[in-house]
């Protein structure tokens, strides 16, 4: 089979595009893979900082803080929490875990929800109480916890999986 010349100078326009693209595609993802690895090393630098101030941190202030006997009230009677008391439980869990906003947002962007799921799973609440002092449902929460993972660790994880990287930083 013999090609004409414009047959000829397609193929050769074609087989440049392809390789260009194939190219792309792996500095793509070497980019991708690069960024994920500097979060796994930011992910595991936070959680061996926060194996040290653990040891220094006192979980019963925040049992005992007065936002948390709040929450309490606010559980018992099906409400959620108001702008000034998520402003007072983030101080609250900065005290006790040093700088845990600055780390949590360092990992990701999040939007309030996210945050405040996140913050209620520090503090060890359970899914069925965080969706009431968030004003959402359960389903919701669960929904939040497992997409905040991926988007963090670039991988399908569960629920659980969030919350347990959440209480080792």
């Amino acid at each position: 089979m013999v090609l004409t010349d414009r047959e000829l100078f397609l193929l050769i326009i074609c087989t440049v595009f392809y390789i260009t693209l194939f190219i792309l595609v792996l500095q793509n993802n070497r980019k991708k893979i690069q960024l994920l690895q500097s979060r796994l090393d930011n992910i595991h630098a936070l959680q061996k900082m926060a194996v040290i101030e653990q040891r220094g941190s006192d979980f019963n202030n925040i049992l005992s803080s007065a936002i948390y006997q709040r929450i309490k009230q606010y559980l018992s009677s099906g409400q959620s929490m108001n702008e000034e008391d998520w402003a007072e439980l983030t101080n609250v869990v900065n005290d006790v875990y040093n700088g845990f906003t600055d780390k949590i947002y360092s990992l990701c962007r999040m939007s309030n929800q996210d945050y405040r799921v996140s913050l209620l799973i520090k503090i060890r609440l359970q899914p069925k109480d965080i969706a009431v002092l968030t004003d959402h449902s359960k389903e919701s929460v669960a929904s939040t916890r497992s997409r905040l993972y991926q988007k963090v660790f670039g991988k399908k994880g569960s629920t659980r999986d969030w919350d347990d990287f959440l209480l080792s930083i």
